[in-house]
């Protein structure tokens, strides 16, 4: 029984996700994308993956640079994850100027994005190609957490989950 890409999209769109930025350095140049294919993988060690798409710019990088960082974004970091959606070629360059916050860079080398619920700072454990997409294994070595309410997608739109500032 073969199911369509479009049957799988509608039925998949019925999942809430978190939103996340992922984001890596590598050969001087920072990258990052909006991503919603993330999840634990274990405690001990702490793991996670991510899903990037083979053509991103952004899987490469990670694939290069062995790190990565994911961002789970606050419900008022609507325009961000957009930002990092598009197909803009250096999205670092345009962040401050469009008034959509800062970055600095962590221990590993990683953009960390200020204002984010938290980021999991990862090394690549391993990797695998599944499809159109990647998926990477990392083991989480740094983390940072505050209080909000995240940015969540549900059926192709962006909501809030704590009646903050999400809007389609």
């Amino acid at each position: 029984m073969n199911v369509s890409s479009t049957d799988y999209r509608t039925a998949i769109s019925r999942f809430l996700t978190g939103v996340t930025l992922v984001t890596t350095r590598h050969e001087g140049l920072a990258h990052g994308i909006t991503a919603s294919a993330v999840a634990s993988v274990t405690l001990e060690p702490p793991t996670l993956l991510v899903c990037l798409n083979r053509q991103s710019a952004t899987c490469h990088a990670v694939s290069g640079s062995g790190r990565f960082c994911v961002h789970i974004l606050a419900d008022d970091q609507l325009e961000l994850a957009r930002h990092f959606a598009s197909r803009t070629s250096d999205k670092f360059a345009t962040l401050a100027g469009l008034g959509l916050g800062s970055s600095h860079d962590s221990f590993l080398g990683n953009p960390i994005i200020d204002g984010a619920l938290a980021y999991l700072e990862c090394r690549v454990a391993t990797q695998t190609d599944v499809g159109t997409h990647r998926i990477f294994f990392g083991e989480v070595v740094s983390v940072d957490a505050r209080e909000g309410s995240p940015l969540a997608y549900f059926r192709g739109q962006f909501a809030s989950l704590g009646g903050g500032k999400a809007s389609s």
